[in-house]
């Protein structure tokens, strides 16, 4: 519970008096007495839980949907282990009241709308908390953390450039306007050379959607009208595509609407299917419809696409969803707290079971900002097609919080084709080792692994009002999920993060196989609201904001170890044929990894996919399947890094740096 200390030390709380907020919530006094007496510490209370609840058969092909439910412990390794039952908590209590990750809220013998059926939880034999302390300080660090240098912009769009060469680690980063007295919002930076070139922007697109197109030009969906923007034109309805050959930013068309916080999405033929947004920033109404748009046709508008009726009613505002192409060419749409899946033809063909209440009670689009990710795809052996896929919720918030600790808990959907429909197996919410997350960043690792970087431990995502930043506490170490271990295994910690990043920070897998993490313009809190931040952690010297990079190292990648190394490969990799890589070291796969377009929590079409291997010769040679014939839209045209796998470490699979090679039909 340390991370409650500060907050338990104010004298005011949002405007009133600790004690008054205090008398208004008792759970709330009794976590602060937790916070500040040893005695009522090993008071609180542990569940080590099991839910494992049979529903009803699924819809599409008869498979049954299971809700299982790993362990949730707090994060105070002090307390004895002293097992009691957490009572019933009201969706409505949770929304208003501060708790710690050890009370996180689990209904026991209710019927929560959840999909339950009012079946009570099932206790596994408990363990104790020293037991869980005693397993993660056995374990190695996840990551380690390297600083790099500044760059002159705040990176709150952050896409790769993969046509500057098959070794180019350059990225083009957006911000804004600053004042309202400049017209170059984005520069691109080559990590290697340490150079920048600022970019000039016409338009004001601030807070787009950002994504890499097939032909590997980054393009930009809508933007901002900041009132005190007077060099820049309004960029809500633009379309903007940066051309690294001309170093321009070109806008061949508008949309149909202007969107602000929209989600861009790789649709088949190599279009782009834009969702979300609002044409008021801040505010509803949601917009209507999505719009399909073909970069072949770069002049043309957008066609009208329908939403599919169960995401736009659990969409909400619709702020930058969570969209994703699946192997099949269906497209998967999350909005907050339910979604839906549509074919080729815009019809709705799956409804995404209801996430438990008791056990996820959180929201998950901003400003309740979780990660969400799709897992690394595996093909099958024999046809190499991708048949099984994951959807991967990490964090978010409890509706209506101001302040109030964010989601400990990730949730987890594995999901299938059988025949010509899809099956999941339900929900698995885990407790991501007591840590509590919104707005974090979320990026797979070319072996699987999943980063989840920084962000706050309370409050939501968001800019500061007035004095009073939204996001708080932040998180100064990051996760690591391995979704091959066994559930109550799959999370790690890193060692402690150089650099915080808040709200308007970024990250992408770069090529050397680290992840780069850029940007923040809330960074700049001390006092309660930063919490107790380490002595290692550098502050800014530019306050909110913070204009340095830094990578997170995976230490199966860390120094020393034996990492493959690419010697030799094709630029151009054709769908479904066989290719050649020379290599050192140990190869046991390889993977392919889509160009980053990373913004406010979300990496627009971020996948990784694993590829299937011929042979493998002890004189350096690999034969690999390129992706199947069969299935285009599992890995659409365009370019991606290709890295090779190694051995298994202590922490993971090792894998070389990566190269950009263009996948072809």
């Amino acid at each position: 519970m340390p991370q409650l200390a500060p907050f338990c030390r104010r004298r005011i709380v949002r405007g009133k008096p600790l004690l008054l907020a205090l008398a208004a919530s008792p759970l709330l006094l009794l976590l602060c007495l937790a916070a500040s007496s040893p005695e009522a510490a090993r008071a609180s209370a542990e569940i080590d839980v099991d839910l494992h609840v049979d529903l009803p058969a699924g819809r599409r092909g008869g498979s049954s949907r299971t809700i299982n439910m790993q362990s949730l412990r707090g994060d105070d390794t002090e307390l004895e282990s002293k097992p009691v039952l957490i009572d019933s908590f009201s969706v409505a209590s949770q929304m208003s009241t501060t708790y710690t990750a050890a009370n996180l809220p689990l209904r026991v013998g209710s019927s929560d709308g959840g999909g339950s059926n009012g079946r009570r939880l099932q206790q596994e034999p408990f363990k104790g908390r020293n037991h869980h302390h005693q397993q993660q300080q056995q374990q190695l660090v996840a990551a380690t953390f390297e600083t790099g240098f500044r760059v002159p912009v705040i990176s709150i769009a952050l896409t790769h450039l993969p046509k500057a060469g098959p070794n180019n680690r350059k990225y083009f980063m957006y911000w804004r306007a600053v004042g309202g007295k400049s017209t170059q919002s984005a520069a691109t930076v080559d990590i290697d050379t340490k150079k920048a070139d600022m970019i000039t922007t016409q338009l004001d697109q601030f807070c787009n959607g950002p994504i890499v197109l097939a032909d590997g030009n980054p393009a930009l969906f809508g933007g901002y009208d900041e009132p005190k923007n007077k060099v820049q034109a309004d960029g809500r309805k633009w379309i903007s595509v940066y051309d690294d050959s001309q170093k321009k930013l070109l806008s061949p068309t508008t949309m149909l609407y202007g969107r602000w916080y929209p989600t861009p999405c790789m649709a088949p033929g190599n279009k782009v299917l834009i969702v979300g947004g609002t044409s008021k920033m801040d505010s509803g109404p949601p917009l209507p419809v999505a719009e399909l748009w073909d970069p072949a046709k770069p002049t043309s508008k957008p066609a009208q696409v329908p939403l599919p009726p169960t995401f736009k009613k659990m969409a909400g505002n619709n702020w930058y969803p969570f969209v994703v192409m699946l192997p099949r060419g269906e497209i998967l749409w999350w909005g907050d707290r339910g979604g839906s899946i549509t074919d080729a033809n815009w019809n709705e063909i799956y409804k995404f079971p209801v996430l438990p209440n008791n056990t996820f009670p959180y929201r998950t689009m901003y400003p309740y900002t979780s990660s969400i990710v799709l897992s690394a795809l595996k093909p099958d052996p024999k046809t190499g097609e991708y048949n099984t896929f994951s959807v991967i919720i990490f964090g978010g918030a409890p509706d209506g919080s101001k302040g109030a600790p964010a989601s400990p808990a990730s949730a987890r959907l594995d999901m299938s084709y059988c025949g010509n429909n899809i099956c999941d197996k339900g929900w698995v919410i885990e407790d991501m080792a007591g840590q509590r997350r919104v707005m974090p960043t979320t990026t797979v690792l070319p072996n699987g692994k999943i980063l989840v970087h920084a962000g706050a431990q309370a409050g939501t995502a968001g800019w500061k009002s007035h004095s009073n930043y939204k996001g708080i506490l932040p998180a100064y170490r990051d996760l690591m999920y391995n979704p091959y271990a066994p559930l109550g295994k799959r999370f790690s910690l890193s060692a402690t993060l150089g650099i915080i990043r808040m709200y308007h920070s970024t990250s992408c897998l770069d090529l050397s196989g680290k992840v780069i993490s850029a940007g923040c313009e809330t960074c700049g809190m001390t006092g309660a609201d930063a919490g107790d931040l380490p002595a290692t952690v550098s502050r800014s010297p530019d306050g909110d904001v913070d204009f340095r990079i830094s990578f997170a190292v995976p230490t199966e990648i860390g120094p020393g170890a034996p990492r493959p190394v690419i010697m030799s490969n094709p630029q151009i990799i054709k769908r479904g044929s066989v290719f050649t890589i020379l290599y050192t070291g140990t190869v046991t796969g390889a993977t392919l990894a889509a160009p980053c377009a990373n913004t406010h929590s979300i990496n627009m079409n971020q996948r990784v996919l694993f590829l299937n291997l011929v042979s493998v010769s002890s004189s350096g040679v690999a034969q690999v399947q390129a992706p199947p014939l069969s299935q285009p839209a599992a890995a659409h045209a365009g370019y991606y890094q290709l890295f090779l796998l190694g051995t298994q470490t202590a922490t993971g699979q090792t894998y070389s740096q990566g190269v950009w090679v263009k996948l072809v039909d």
